[in-house]
């Protein structure tokens, strides 16, 4: 019987077979956080092993000097790809893969090198799998887990297959656990992955020294594994740790194996075993005590490594440990709040600050090797005390008699600007501290050093309009005691670091940077990729940060967790404020842990080392104690150790908000240590005005508001952003927040017939899952932004205007607003557009004034507007009211030194913001009047048909309508452009409205499809039809009823629990919703022109919609429309849209992760339908000589019909090929069929608002639709057609 590995031994330092163990398993004791983990630092790995990479190629870019002092090298998959001339570190095989049912069933041979294993043993128990690191093993492709039953549940079976057929699925809940055991405990079926890798490494003098003068030390860091991690090396126990989202660290200098090749003349101590091959083993546990502070809303126990690997080496006997630098901007004290700048306090008229001072307060530590023993005192006072090492004569090659050598070390300072100059003429020495007036406070204790400089001359601030970086290089230097300084001192380690000066302070209900109120226009940040689950690359990473840029984001609340390095660094290059949140989530045991004495030490854990890795980093102005955790003492420790290690930064916890006990609605009146910004989730418009207008001021509130979560974007969301805003610009103390969150967790998946699609919760047949709730952000999974971000960008610009039309209307005044805190406008120049009808007259590009200073107002005047104005006669277009015309505005980021004055090349640049103002407007779509003629001028009839039809003829073109419906076809000729009509009070369900796979929504009273559903909003009918006709007209009356139940939605569990709760009898029961008026008339030129006239029950309250669907044939797939957009909108989210004729397509209807409503456009005019022609596309045209002109070009040479609103109140529409039934009915967008006959045309006279209602405030008042009376008026007339000879 094949031994088995006892993890558990390792606490005792050991790999003992016996499984008999004394006390609790190691993974499922929160009091043991790590075994043989290094303390944490913040020196940058990743950057070191790019660095490396650069040196050893030989490029000649400057580098920081640490890394071109100590190796290191990555150990990702990628990264051991890749072939070198001359590598150093090489592996024939790559990484190897084996999963294991728990961790007890793990062979003892598995940590073994190959040659120490027996081939009888490798025969029955050996498997050679690889894969990719990082990755998750539950979505890597090659071992296919997901779709494999369970089989190895024993020891005994382990031995006789390679356990990789173990069902180990992505898991995603929400606040329950992935299991039912309650803490310390995790289930024993705890699938367990084993890594191998086999690795020579060469150039040993590098590594580990070439003789005891130059002794290395070799470190192992991984970056991230899921969730407790062991390490052996060559057979033997290297460490342990818990966090999956933080780095660890191992010395792994005795037993690493390193070949001499390349090492030239170095010595070789006879004692070193060399070209032998390394094994290094890491074994994962999907689950431990940790998973319990890591209850995240995202997928649970993906499993594995899914940050990077990297081994490096420095020196042993004394190294740079760590060192945390605060760069602090000094603010000149002014007169008065209001900042007053010159041209003078400038940077090239980039950045307006008061003229700043730069100081950094720094605090280093001198490491050094767990065997190098220091001779020392028992007793200290305050004294400064260098730290020194005694060596004996014989270990520097001496005689043995000679008098010991005493080395002294020493850590010398540089800043370097952007320009990689020095800022300090000789550096920063502090043992010379008394000798230059710039350094103060100076401390050192041994091995600690503390002291503050004073930069010389002004330094330009780091924000995120302006984020200048520096550089700050720590270099340790060694001297034998006695000698020349010059001539023998010896550098042994350096450490580098990006550095910003920045200030962040809270006064009076205000969250100052830079002394200025910044508004925090931010989002929440989950780490995934859709093909890579927790393993994120940084190319999506680099992503992720350039779309919150370009979308006018400046703020990332790292939820719920610490990210990897590189998102830190972007940060800071790009200009992102970071609340960077700690790795504890309580969220099922909101009550429990946060008192729970046995995971103090685990919580505080993972705070300190996030706070340590990260600190010099001045893009993160905040710290978050986790989320969702309850609120105890364990808080308030892990508050008052960040604040007492670094006080330049504020610390913030939602749950400080929140009653002693649960999580019941906030109290913003509970005072105590905990949070130095009230950071509440989803309030409502409502609660956070009266915070600021009546609360705040009462119980003398100098927190600022600053929501962690607001703006739930799950599905079709986002409603009322501009309503948020609007109170949130207005009101003091209210400054912004995080909206919940950037992208759809979705995993790419596809069907048997290669359809691809994204899965969610429960895809996986998973049990317990939370469905599609972690599908909620801005973002899809691919990347591609939803129009929220649209809005939102819109919501966020820097800029914005003004106008006012002149007394003779010729001419109008543009006033621009600077809303940035710190630049001026001088990087970005803007467009203008003058509109007639929604097509574009002329254009013309402009700048801003030179040096605008922040947050001030000037007008513009722009000479080639003023002369479109008067060429055009726009006055007395405006002054007859006659035409619709608009003004749009276009911002966009050239860059300070770039002047386009081209329209065509302007608009390649990235849009920044924009405007629109209506100059004059008139509703109705009087484009029906641009077509001529369809044919030629016939007579107007009524003819009474066999079939029971009526008919309504004229030119050609016929309205056919049955007596015992209202439903009816346009039809020219033979050519039938609608096939139907009928009312439609039903929208497929936003995640909003409910979330339709949730069943435990059907009687939730926020949430309105329940109520939908039992009235048959979703399958109504006329009944009681009357018809009567005359030779223009035919107007129908109906009762429109709701038939509950009467559609099937398998696997809706929504609807499928609905229709278990209703009895037999009021499944058959129609529910009287009210009445419709249809009217329709037929004009001379084959023009149909209809009214719907809807009185809807009173008592109806919140429905989704009240409008039409027509249906056209499926060969009008190209669109041309008059209306706002040019993306989808809805009445609480159309901030962002502008009138205007836009073309597109047919929707497919795949904006969303899940089928839902979706591509609505507000304020309809008209649109055209048109079939393809085989010449291009439909496209918008330029401007013609007049609006008709222009109108007929565009569509000449084409078939379709034009429908056109005909009502001052104009409607909104929506075009798809599916049904809202098709839709509602859908769980992926791969069981969406396209119909291939029928385009479906949706008119609305009103239609609900989107809200945020899946988590927070439902949509307003203001945006529900209620009964009542409600008219569309439109008009269809085709085009292009010939008539049949």
């Amino acid at each position: 019987m094949t031994a088995m590995l006892n993890l558990n031994a390792c606490q005792f330092g050991s790999t003992n077979v016996n499984n008999d163990n004394t006390g609790p398993n190691i993974w499922e004791n929160p009091s043991v956080t790590g075994l043989n983990r290094l303390q944490p630092h913040s020196r940058n790995v990743r950057a070191m092993s790019v660095a490396y990479k650069k040196h050893l190629h030989g490029e000649t870019e400057k580098v920081p000097i640490d890394t071109t002092i100590n190796p290191c090298i990555c150990l990702d998959s990628s990264s051991l790809d890749l072939q070198q001339s001359s590598p150093i570190l090489t592996s024939k095989k790559g990484w190897q893969f084996r999963l294991f049912a728990n961790p007890n069933c793990i062979p003892q041979n598995y940590i073994l090198p190959l040659e120490e294993v027996g081939e009888e043993e490798k025969l029955t128990t050996w498997c050679e799998q690889s894969t990719q690191v990082p990755s998750n093993w539950t979505l890597t492709p090659s071992h296919k887990y997901r779709n494999q039953p369970s089989t190895a549940t024993t020891n005994e079976e382990v031995e006789h297959n390679c356990s990789c057929n173990i069902h180990d699925p992505p898991r995603y809940t929400n606040v329950q656990m992935p299991f039912y055991t309650l803490y310390p405990h995790v289930p024993e079926k705890n699938p367990t992955g084993v890594y191998r890798l086999e690795f020579t490494l060469t150039k040993r003098g590098a590594w580990l020294g070439s003789d005891d003068n130059n002794r290395r030390r070799v470190i192992l860091h991984l970056g991230g594994v899921e969730s407790c991690h062991f390490i052996y090396l060559n057979g033997k126990f290297v460490g342990m740790s818990k966090d999956s989202k933080l780095p660890s660290e191992y010395d792994v200098t005795s037993m690493i194996r390193c070949d001499d090749t390349d090492d030239g003349d170095n010595a070789i101590p006879s004692s070193c075993t060399m070209n032998e091959n390394n094994t290094l083993v890491i074994i994962a546990t999907k689950y431990s005590d940790a998973s319990f502070l890591e209850q995240q809303d995202h997928w649970r126990g993906m499993g594995g490594i899914h940050r990077s690997i990297f081994v490096y080496s420095i020196f042993r006997e004394a190294f740079v440990e760590d060192v945390f630098c605060k760069a602090n901007l000094i603010l000149q004290p002014t007169s008065n709040s209001t900042t007053t700048t010159t041209t003078d306090d400038c940077d090239d008229g980039d950045v307006f600050l008061r003229r700043c001072t730069g100081r950094i307060d720094v605090q280093a530590r001198i490491g050094r090797g767990w065997d190098e023993r220091v001779e020392g005192r028992n007793i200290y006072y305050n004294e400064q005390i260098p730290y020194t090492m005694k060596r004996h004569h014989h270990q520097l090659g001496g005689d043995d008699d000679r008098d010991d050598v005493v080395f002294e070390y020493k850590m010398l300072f540089q800043v370097y600007d952007p320009d990689n100059l020095p800022l300090f003429d000789e550096g920063v020495d502090v043992s010379a501290a008394e000798a230059n007036p710039l350094i103060k406070d100076v401390h050192q204790r041994f091995n600690l050093l503390s002291f503050s400089a004073v930069i010389p001359g002004y330094v330009r601030a780091w924000s995120d309009e302006s984020p200048t970086l520096y550089r700050l290089e720590a270099t340790l230097v060694q001297q034998e005691r006695g000698k020349n300084v010059a001539e023998d001192t010896v550098v042994v380690d350096s450490f580098s670091t990006t550095i910003g000066f920045r200030s962040v302070e809270i006064q009076n209900r205000q969250l100052l940077i830079n002394g200025q109120p910044v508004l925090i226009k931010g989002v929440n940040r989950h780490d995934h990729s859709p093909t890579g689950g927790k393993a994120v690359t940084l190319d999506e990473i680099r992503q992720d940060l350039m779309l919150m840029k370009e979308y006018n984001f400046n703020a990332i609340r790292t939820a719920h967790y610490p990210n990897d390095i590189y998102l830190y660094d972007l940060a800071d290059e790009l200009g992102l404020y970071v609340v960077d949140e700690a790795n504890i989530e309580c969220h099922g045991h909101y009550d429990f842990i946060c008192r729970e004495h046995s995971f103090s030490a685990a919580m505080l854990d993972r705070v300190q080392r996030m706070v340590i890795r990260d600190q010099n980093h001045p893009s993160i102005i905040g710290w978050s104690l986790g989320n969702e955790a309850g609120f105890a003492s364990n808080h308030t420790m892990l508050y008052g150790w960040i604040k007492g290690y670094d006080s330049s930064r504020f610390v913030q916890y939602e749950g400080a908000h929140r009653p002693a006990w649960g999580q019941d609605p906030h109290n913003y009146e509970r005072k105590g240590m905990g949070t130095d910004i009230i950071c509440p989730m989803y309030p409502s418009i409502e609660e956070i005005t009266e915070w600021a207008e009546e609360i705040a001021p009462r119980i003398h509130e100098t927190r600022p508001f600053i929501m962690c979560e607001y703006a739930h974007a799950m599905g079709n969301s986002s409603g009322s952003l501009a309503d948020y805003w609007k109170v949130i610009k207005d009101k003091k103390g209210l400054q912004g927040g995080f909206i919940w969150d950037f992208v759809d967790q979705g995993l790419l998946e596809k069907d048997a017939d290669g359809n691809e699609y994204f899965a969610y919760g429960g895809d996986y047949e998973e049990t317990p899952h939370d469905a599609n709730f972690n599908i909620n952000g801005m973002i899809g999974p691919d990347r591609k932004p939803h129009p929220a971000m649209i809005e939102f960008k819109k919501i966020a610009q820097p800029v914005a205007f003004s106008f006012m039309l002149h007394a003779d209307k010729n001419d109008v005044t543009i006033c621009v607003t600077n809303q940035r805190y710190f630049s001026s406008l001088d990087d970005l120049q803007w467009k203008w557009a003058l509109k007639m009808h929604g097509f574009i007259l002329e254009e013309g590009t402009s700048s801003f004034p030179k040096l605008m200073k922040p947050k001030t107002t000037e007008s513009v005047t722009t000479s080639a507007l003023k002369n479109a104005f008067e060429r055009l006669s726009v006055g007395t277009v405006i002054q007859m009211g006659l035409e619709e015309v608009h003004l749009d505005i276009g911002v966009f980021r050239v860059g300070r030194t770039t002047r386009i004055k081209s329209v065509s090349e302007l608009g390649k640049y990235p849009e920044v913001a924009s405007e629109q103002f209506a100059i004059c407007t008139r509703r109705k779509g009087n484009a029906i009047h641009f077509l001529p003629e369809t044919f030629h001028h016939g007579p107007t009839k009524q003819n009474l048909f066999k079939d029971d039809k009526l008919s309504l003829s004229s030119n050609s073109c016929r309205a056919l309508l049955s007596k015992q419906s209202t439903s009816f076809e346009y039809v020219i000729d033979s050519k039938t452009l609608i096939f139907g009509i009928r009312p439609n009070l039903f929208r497929a369900s936003t995640d909003n409205d409910a979330v339709k796979q949730n069943g435990d929504q059907l009687n939730d009273s926020s949430k309105p499809l329940g109520n939908w559903l039992r009235m048959g909003l979703d399958c109504v009918c006329l009944d009681e039809v009357v018809t009567t006709g005359s030779p223009t007209s035919i107007i129908s009356t109906a009762n429109i009823y709701g038939q509950p139940t009467r559609q099937s939605y398998l696997g809706i569990a929504l609807a499928e629990k609905l229709i278990s709760s209703m009895g037999e009898e009021e499944r058959h029961t129609k529910v009287h919703l009210g009445s419709l008026k249809q009217t329709i008339n037929i004009d001379a030129f084959g023009a149909l022109d209809v009214e719907m006239q809807f009185e809807l029950n009173e008592s109806l309250t919140d429905l989704p919609r009240v409008g039409i669907e027509l249906t056209v044939p499926s060969e009008l797939n190209e669109t041309m429309f008059f209306a706002d957009g040019p993306h989808e909108n809805y009445s609480d989210r159309s901030n962002s849209s502008h009138a205007g004729v836009y073309e597109g397509s047919v929707s497919d209807s795949s904006t969303y992760v899940v089928p839902q409503e979706q591509g609505n456009r507000m304020n309809m005019r008209w649109i055209v339908l048109a079939e393809s022609n085989g010449r291009g596309r439909l496209q918008v045209p330029k401007f013609d000589e007049d609006v008709k002109s222009t109108f007929l070009g565009a569509i000449s040479g084409r078939q379709g019909v034009l429908i056109a609103s005909t009502s001052d109140q104009m409607p909104q529409f929506a075009v798809s090929r599916h049904t809202d039934a098709s839709l509602f009915s859908s769980r992926h967008v791969n069981e969406l069929k396209d119909d291939q006959d029928r385009i479906f045309v949706r008119i609305d006279a009103a239609q609900r608002g989107l809200g945020s209602g899946s988590c927070g405030p439902q949509t307003l008042e203001q945006y529900k639709v209620n009964g009542g009376r409600y008219t569309i008026s439109f008009c269809i007339k085709s085009f292009g057609y010939m008539p049949v000879k």
